[in-house]
């Protein structure tokens, strides 16, 4: 495989690449990928207002802050661990083949290490929701995969997970004690601070009526 359709694949996968979470090593080589493929147009480079420079498939717009605030935090949550990958929905046909269906959500990845293998989907808080609100959240969630017969399955196994991302520690901890009432569901929960979303946050629109 080429260094720039390794690239290409990298961003058709997490929508995006940034300086910090490249798929080539050699961040020479790396570079060079990209400077061929905006090039030749079918990579586009942005610049958002919070000064991170990022890149997406060929596109004439830039993503939307809370699109770019999503997939800025999903891709630092599988760069913060080498066995934990975000999954598209061929991938889960080959993981999961029970469990492939049309309409699957997105944001599914998989944790694989020599000792385990387990699905999960991630959501991003960029810190705008109340601890209320990702409880009533979490509480649907878990209902809907009580409901699929093949992800019973898996949290029989202890193979399934849901987690959250959250931009500030202090609402990593009140949220994690917040589910800790859901752990009889024998899902697995994590909730995982990424302070850097704050950069981009910041520039999304901030209800005066909801506090986190």
């Amino acid at each position: 495989m080429t260094y720039q359709q390794n690239m290409i694949d990298f961003i058709n996968r997490h929508t995006i690449a940034l300086d910090r979470c490249l798929p080539i090593k050699d961040r020479e080589r790396a570079m060079l990928a990209i400077d061929l493929l905006v090039r030749a147009g079918q990579v586009s480079e942005w610049h958002h207002a919070s000064g991170l420079r990022y890149w997406t498939a060929a596109n004439a717009k830039p993503l939307s802050d809370p699109s770019l605030a999503r997939a800025f935090g999903i891709l630092m949550f599988c760069h913060s661990s080498a066995s934990r990958s975000l999954v598209t929905k061929n991938d889960l046909e080959n993981y999961f083949p029970k469990l492939f269906r049309h309409g699957l959500p997105a944001g599914h990845y998989v944790d694989a290490t020599a000792q385990s293998q387990r699905l999960g989907n991630v959501c991003v808080d960029t810190g705008q929701s109340r601890i209320s609100r990702i409880v009533d959240r979490a509480r649907c969630s878990i209902g809907k995969c009580e409901q699929q017969a093949g992800i019973r399955e898996l949290i029989r196994r202890g193979e399934f997970e849901l987690a959250w991302i959250v931009p500030t520690l202090p609402k990593q901890r009140r949220l994690t004690e917040a589910l800790q009432p859901f752990d009889a569901s024998g899902i697995r929960l994590k909730v995982i601070a990424i302070p850097d979303l704050l950069n981009v946050a910041a520039h999304l629109p901030q209800p005066n009526s909801e506090l986190n």
